[in-house]
């Protein structure tokens, strides 16, 4: 494969996925309002395009598949068919399939046309097409013409005769058994296409597409190549049984030749207008290319660290000057990468309303489901691990959520559940939220599952705060279903959720009201790659927080440590905050602070809060984050690392992790007293 190909194929199946989510989109908004006239035009276009492009990589099956699904889209376009829940299923399982397809074209194997065979006949028969080729020597719906030449077609040719041009007639005749009539016409059409222009087809475009025509069409051609080049050119199409190619030499009309030639958009070849070209202010770019520029970016930003680190030993007005430049240039390359890093969260959401319409539909509920703030705009690598998170809370939402018609019914609320997926941005984060208005989370069964599993005692049942309740839904198989179903029940949805918001530096709260719905809330940070964070040293190494985890700083004396049921704890302006001796926790010897002091920080996960004791405070830098690899990557606690300013390697806590990494052993301490 050449270097072109290669990049069409890309250009292929990244503007496929496009036209995709166009076809999803617009089938569900036709499934709401069979009158949307933009809706199906939208989806018409969408599988024309791609059978188009299809055909031109040699694609036969995904060609097959979009032409005839093209055919009963023109019949909706047309109001010859009406939208009906069964053809509504039967478009959406032909636009899954063709997911399918272009997914194994693009490793590169492409199923043969026997795919077909169970959804073709479907489609074939809401097109309201026969599957017989054409049989030979049937009238054409649209005879050729007879060579006469209309007064722009005269003046066109004249022109390019001038420049060098020349006219000719060319007659493809296809194979009588040819299936795809039209595909062979627009590959003819490919071929041609760059090498001059059709002045004129018979029959006319539209029926060729629509292979209204019998075996052979003409086209009337001006171009510089010669009649050898084309025929040849021609032949090599499949199912292209024969290329005639015929010089024009009629003059023009004498009507014509008084007349001044007509107007015309676009150029020709022998016009002297000026070609004109769709212009665009955005350009796609390989991902690979923006992941390189922000490690630049990230080595960057750790030399200008360590450059700081020098001034401290040797300044100098000009050098301080320098670096305060420096700071400024790369303060805006960082941003600038940044910006062009983010994308919105459209291209997650986007995929949700048919799963969630596809699931509603399996459960047998009635939902509407509701996106807001799909342009708001994450970073790439968070949107990239968002979306397994966002299917879980959704799928919960339908199953666990929105209850059935009846059940709603009898509880005085409408038959239809109401689902909102929303995204805003909040300070440094951005806050997406899945609601329901369903029949919220039972407090007191969850605290007896949990009572069950020996989690909690019944004296800890009745203190259980409403947020330390939901906590226990986050548990590692924790799960309050009656059943376990295809969808859900087997209590590893929320626990996954978690886990996967908190690797990113986000955290997730619950709220919820019986009878009324449920709300999860997730914050994310806008960007992983280069992060703020507060250096705290435990011996001789230095660890990074993050600093939008860190609440505040307390250095205080060690008499004002309590102990509460066997813990360490403070006391913050009323709030009993328990200590957690990072030391202890990550293994770390040597680290206790001499004196009658202690050094708190005090951060907050998804849903608790501690002050973690620490040996002393380094101060605040901008860190960029660096990946452990993959045998070092999934230790508890530990979220990455990062390259100081003086070369030496801090590793980066995941706060979440570390409070977990606590509860844990606190509730082993517990289980085992």
């Amino acid at each position: 494969m050449t270097n072109d190909s290669a990049r069409y194929r890309e250009v292929f199946f990244a503007e496929s996925q496009e036209h995709l989510q166009e076809l999803n989109d617009g089938l569900l908004t036709l499934e709401k309002d069979p009158a949307a006239e933009e809706a199906i035009n939208t989806v018409f276009r969408a599988a024309h395009t791609i059978k188009g492009m299809a055909a031109t990589m040699g694609f036969q099956t995904i060609t097959t598949l979009t032409h005839r699904l093209e055919d009963v889209l023109d019949r909706l376009r047309s109001h010859v068919l009406s939208l009906t829940p069964e053809l509504s299923d039967l478009l959406f399982q032909a636009v899954d399939r063709l997911e399918g397809f272009l997914s194994d074209a693009q490793a590169g194997d492409e199923p043969p046309l026997s795919a077909l065979e169970d959804i073709l006949p479907e489609l074939t028969r809401w097109a309201g097409r026969e599957e017989k080729p054409a049989a030979p020597g049937a009238p054409a719906a649209a005879a050729p013409g007879d060579g006469a030449l209309s007064p722009y077609e005269a003046h066109a040719i004249a022109e390019g005769s001038r420049q060098g041009f020349q006219a000719f007639f060319v007659t493809v005749r296809l194979a009588p058994d040819c299936l795809m009539k039209g595909v062979r016409a627009f590959l003819v059409f490919q071929k041609l296409e760059g090498r001059g222009e059709v002045l004129r087809a018979e029959p006319p475009v539209e029926d060729l597409e629509e292979e209204k025509f019998a075996d052979s069409f003409r086209l009337l051609f001006l171009t510089r190549e010669k009649a050898v080049t084309l025929k040849a050119l021609l032949a090599g199409i499949s199912d292209v049984a024969a290329v005639e190619v015929t010089p024009v030499t009629g003059q023009a009309p004498a009507a014509a030749s008084a007349a001044s030639p007509p107007k015309r958009a676009g150029h020709g070849a022998g016009g002297e207008e000026k070609p004109r070209h769709l212009s665009t202010q955005t350009v796609r770019i390989d991902i690979r290319r923006l992941d390189n520029l922000m490690n630049l970016v990230g080595e960057l930003v750790i030399t200008k660290t360590r450059l700081e680190q020098l001034l401290l030993t040797a300044s100098s007005p000009d050098l301080e000057e320098t670096m305060k430049s420096l700071t400024r240039v790369a303060g805006g390359l960082q941003d600038a990468v940044m910006k062009a890093r983010m994308v919105p969260l459209d291209q997650v959401f986007s995929r949700f309303p048919r799963m969630v319409r596809d699931l509603a539909r399996e459960l047998g509920r009635e939902v509407e489901f509701a996106i807001e703030g799909e342009d708001t705009e994450l970073d790439r690598s968070v949107i990239d691990e968002i979306g397994d998170p966002l299917v879980h809370l959704l799928r919960n939402a339908v199953d666990h959520g929105v209850e059935p018609p009846a059940d709603r019914r009898q509880r005085g609320k409408e038959p239809t559940g109401h689902v909102r997926l929303s995204a805003c941005y909040e300070g440094n984060h951005v806050l997406i939220a899945v609601e329901d208005d369903g029949e919220g989370i039972n407090r007191e069964a969850v605290v007896k599952k949990a009572a069950e599993r020996g989690l909690i005692s019944a004296k800890e049942a009745q203190e259980l705060s409403e947020e330390e309740v939901y906590r226990l839904l986050f548990l590692p198989g924790f799960s309050t279903a009656a059943k376990v179903t295809d969808v859900s029940g087997r209590g590893v949805g929320l626990d996954v959720v978690q886990n996967k918001i908190e690797s990113l530096g986000g955290s997730v709260e619950v709220t919820s009201r019986l009878g009324e719905g449920t709300r999860f809330a997730i914050r994310l940070p806008l960007t992983l790659a280069i992060i703020q964070a507060l250096l705290v040293s435990l011996g001789s190494e230095t660890y990074a927080i993050p600093l939008e985890s860190v609440e505040e700083i307390q250095v205080i004396r060690r008499g004002a440590v309590k102990r509460v049921r066997g813990r360490e704890v403070i006391l913050l302006r009323g709030e009993v905050v328990p200590l957690v001796y990072l030391d202890a926790l990550l293994g770390v010897s040597g680290a206790a602070a001499p004196g009658d002091e202690v050094s708190i920080v005090v951060v907050r996960g998804s849903s608790s809060r501690a002050g973690l004791v620490v040996s002393g405070l380094v101060g605040q830098r901008e860190i960029v984050i660096k990946s452990l690899g993959r045998f070092l990557g999934n230790i508890p606690g530990i979220g990455g690392a990062t390259i100081l300013g003086d070369g030496r390697v801090a590793l980066i806590l995941d706060t979440g992790g570390v409070l977990a990494l606590a509860e844990g052993r606190n509730d082993k301490r517990r289980l085992a007293s």
